[in-house]
Parts: C-alpha cells; structure tokens; sequence
C-alpha cells in the first residue's frame, strides 16, 4: 500500500488583519470558526462582540478597542475577519455577506 506524504501541503501560514501598522492573527482552526459561526449566527450585537474576541483573542480585542468603536466600524471589522479566515479578499468576502 502507497503512502501519500501531505506533510508540506499543510498551510503553515497563519491569517492575520491589519490595522495601522499592527497586524493581529485571526484563528482561523476550524474548531475557532465553527464557534465564530455559532456565536455570530445568533444576530445579536453580544454575540458578533463575542465572536470577534474568540477570533482575535481577548488582548488584540481590548487594544483595538472593539468595544469603543461605532458599530459601522465593527462590520468593518467583522467582514475583515471572515475574509482572513477564509483567505479572501476584503471585498470577495464582502460582496459574499451582502447576498
């Protein structure tokens, strides 16, 4: 029996956002994204905040100042997200959330 090696065919790159000139890693596991889609499917303003901070992590989301942004801003934000965990463009992944 053949053994098929898919050792350097694994992504080793980790997805990141930036913002300025700080870049901040998305988790992009599929264990982090299912809960993401969890969370954010629920609608609520609670649960895209708390969705947001499983992503980015609780210190890239205190120093961005998630919590302090206008909520235009946030889908900003949100949509940058889910563009860094399915290695999109920005605009690819939001032209995708507006249908």
């Amino acid at each position: 029996m053949a053994t098929i090696n898919i050792t350097d065919k694994f992504s080793k790159d980790k997805p990141s956002i930036q913002i300025g000139e700080k870049k901040y890693p998305v988790n992009n596991s599929v264990e982090a994204v299912m809960k993401f889609e969890e969370m954010a499917g629920d609608g609520s303003i609670k649960a895209l905040l708390s969705s947001i901070e499983e992503i980015l992590g609780k210190e890239a989301f205190a120093e961005i100042g998630v919590m302090k942004l206008p909520v235009s801003d946030v889908k900003v934000l949100m949509l940058g997200v889910m563009a860094a965990m399915q290695d999109l463009p920005y605009e690819e992944a939001a032209a995708r959330f507006q249908q």
